[in-house]
C-alpha cells in the first residue's frame, strides 16, 4: 500500500499538472520505493518511478501503480521525453522545495522548458497514519520498550554514556532495529541540562540523573521516546523537578485528542511547569509528528495551529534544564484519537532508580 491515491489527489485539488519526488522519504510514503536512486514523475492520472539498472526489478516489485522507467542518460531529458511522447500537459510542476538543492532546480527548470515550477510540503499528506503504518509504529516502539528494559540491569556507573548507548542499540537490533531513529542522547549529571546531549565519553556517576531520548526504525517508521533514571538513590533536588516535570507531561497527554492544537498541546505541559516555578527553564516545543521522518507534522508548540486529526501521531515531551547543573525530560509517542490518544510508549515513568 502506498500513497499515490491522496498524492494524485493533492494535485488535483491544487492544480498542479505534475510533480516531481526526490526525497527518499516521500519515495517511500508515496511509491513504496525503498531503494537510494530514482526520481518519481506523478500527473494526476499516471505515475511514473524512473530508475537505473540497479533498482528495476526492485521498483517493478514495489512501486504498485507506477510504470517503471529504466534511464539511461539524464532523468530530466527522460521526463522531457515522456512529458512530450505521451501529450502531457506540464504547465505547472511541483517539486518538494524544502528539499531539492538549487542546482538540481536549476537543472530541470532548463531542461524542462514551458513549464512553470511551484515549490511544496508534502509533510502534511503524511500526518494522517494509514493502518498497516499505525502498526508498524506499534512495532517500532515496542522494540524501544524491550530494549530500555534491557538496558536497565546492564547500566553501572563507572561506564560512559556511549558505554550505555552502545548497549541501548545493540538491545534495539536484537529486536529487528534497522538503525536507531537519530543519534541517541545519553546525558548524565551535568550534562542532564542539555535537551540534546548526545552521548559522550563522560562517565556516570553514582547520584547521576541520566537521560535517554532514543527510538528504533523499523520497516522505515520511527519511534521516539524518553526515559530520566537516577544511578543510585535520587536526591530530594532530583524528586521535586521528576515531579514536575511529570505532573506537565501527564496533563500534555490529557490534552490530546482530535479537535485540538497543537498550541493547546503546549499550554498544558508550559502552564504546568510553570505554575510550579519552572517555566523559564522549559526551553522547546513540547512534541512533533513522527514517522517515517522522526520530526515531521503535526506540531505542538506555542505557535502550532495545527488541528490533530484522529491517526496523527504526537509526542508529548516536556522538560526542565537548569543550566550546567540538572535536567531531566519524560515523553511518550501517542496517536491521537476521536475521544483521546492510544500510547504507544509503555515504559513506566515512576522515577527508576538504579543500583547499579
Amino acid at each position: 500500500m502506498n500513497g499515490l491515491l491522496r498524492l494524485q489527489d493533492y494535485l488535483t485539488a491544487h492544480q498542479y499538472d505534475g510533480i516531481l519526488l526526490l526525497s527518499q522519504t516521500n519515495l517511500r510514503y508515496f511509491a513504496s520505493f525503498t531503494g537510494t536512486t530514482a526520481v518519481g514523475f506523478v500527473t494526476p492520472d499516471t505515475a511514473f518511478i524512473l530508475t537505473d539498472s540497479r533498482y528495476t526489478e526492485q521498483a517493478q516489485n514495489q512501486c504498485e501503480g507506477y510504470e517503471v522507467i529504466q534511464y539511461k542518460g539524464s532523468t530530466w531529458e527522460t521526463i522531457a521525453e515522456i512529458v512530450k511522447t505521451r501529450n502531457i500537459t506540464l504547465s505547472v510542476c511541483a517539486f518538494e522545495g524544502n528539499y531539492v538543492p538549487v542546482d538540481t532546480y536549476q537543472t530541470f527548470s532548463d531542461i524542462l522548458v514551458g513549464s512553470r515550477f511551484a515549490s511544496v510540503n508534502l509533510t502534511s499528506l503524511r500526518a494522517v497514519k494509514r493502518p498497516d503504518e499505525l502498526t508498524l509504529m506499534r512495532e517500532a516502539a515496542r522494540i524501544g520498550d524491550e530494549a530500555f528494559a534491557a538496558l536497565l540491569p546492564q547500566l553501572k556507573t563507572g561506564m560512559t554514556e556511549r558505554d550505555a548507548r552502545v548497549i541501548l542499540e545493540i538491545e534495539m537490533l536484537k529486536r529487528g532495529s534497522e538503525e536507531p531513529s537519530f543519534d541517541t542522547i545519553v546525558a548524565s549529571g551535568h550534562r542532564s541540562s542539555m535537551p540534546h546531549g548526545v552521548a559522550s565519553d563522560k562517565v556516570i556517576e553514582d547520584g547521576d540523573f541520566v537521560t535517554f531520548d532514543f527510538g528504533a526504525v523499523y520497516q522505515g517508521y520511527h519511534s521516539d521516546m524518553t526515559r530520566t533514571i537516577v544511578m543510585g538513590t535520587a536526591s530530594e533536588l532530583q524528586h521535586k523537578l521528576y515531579k514536575v516535570v511529570l505532573d506537565a507531561q501527564l496533563k500534555g497527554l490529557a490534552a490530546v485528542r482530535a479537535g485540538v492544537t497543537g498550541k493547546t498541546v503546549d499550554a498544558a505541559c508550559r502552564e504546568s511547569i510553570t505554575a510550579d516555578g519552572y517555566g523559564d527553564y522549559f526551553s522547546h516545543g513540547t512534541g512533533h509528528g513522527v514517522g517515517l521522518d522522526i520530526h515531521e507534522e503535526p506540531v505542538a508548540s506555542p505557535r502550532s495551529d495545527t488541528v490533530l486529526e484522529p491517526n496523527m501521531i504526537v509526542t508529548v515531551e516536556p522538560g526542565v534544564y537548569l543550566p550546567g547543573e540538572i535536567g531531566l525530560r519524560i515523553e511518550d509517542s501517542v496517536i491521537v484519537t476521536d475521544d483521546g490518544y492510544e500510547l504507544l510508549t509503555h515504559t513506566s515513568k515512576e522515577l527508576i532508580e538504579v543500583k547499579g
